[in-house]
């Protein structure tokens, strides 16, 4: 699978479709930040695109924007392993169908791998916004 498939593994994505024209390729974002809740059994990764595919945000020419945040809750989340800790940012993500429909996660850091499986996954939030050009 393609790191630009993640979005059909979307239990809406159409609103994946909504927010984005064409997704970006998980391999063109940093891994931003993993919340773990353990009350509401779910896992929220956060990721930062810098390089936006072309019209992949309905707008982003027009107002000059240049980098895009989002995040992607995976719910109902079981067999969570955490692999040494140092925090995930930069990892590498990978998702993938398993074979009981849901989705298999797995998160590659120089610091250790986290991995779990969800029933469910939605983009809880996107947006685009001007990054300085310094970084």
């Amino acid at each position: 699978m393609s790191t630009s498939d993640w979005a059909e593994l979307l239990d809406e994505p159409w609103s994946a479709q909504e927010t984005f024209s064409a997704p970006p390729e998980l391999d063109d974002c940093t891994l931003a930040s993993c919340h773990i809740d353990e009350r509401a059994t779910s896992v929220t990764l956060g990721f930062d695109a810098r390089r936006i595919p072309d019209g992949a945000v309905p707008g982003s020419a027009e107002s000059q924007t240049n980098a895009l945040e989002f995040f992607v809750t995976f719910t109902s989340v079981t067999g969570l392993r955490v692999s040494g800790w140092g925090g995930a940012a930069g990892g590498s993500v990978r998702m993938s169908r398993s074979e009981s429909g849901g989705i298999e996660v797995t998160v590659d850091a120089s610091a250790g791998r986290i991995s779990f499986h969800a029933r469910a996954a939605l983009l809880s939030r996107a947006r685009a916004y001007r990054a300085s050009d310094a970084e």
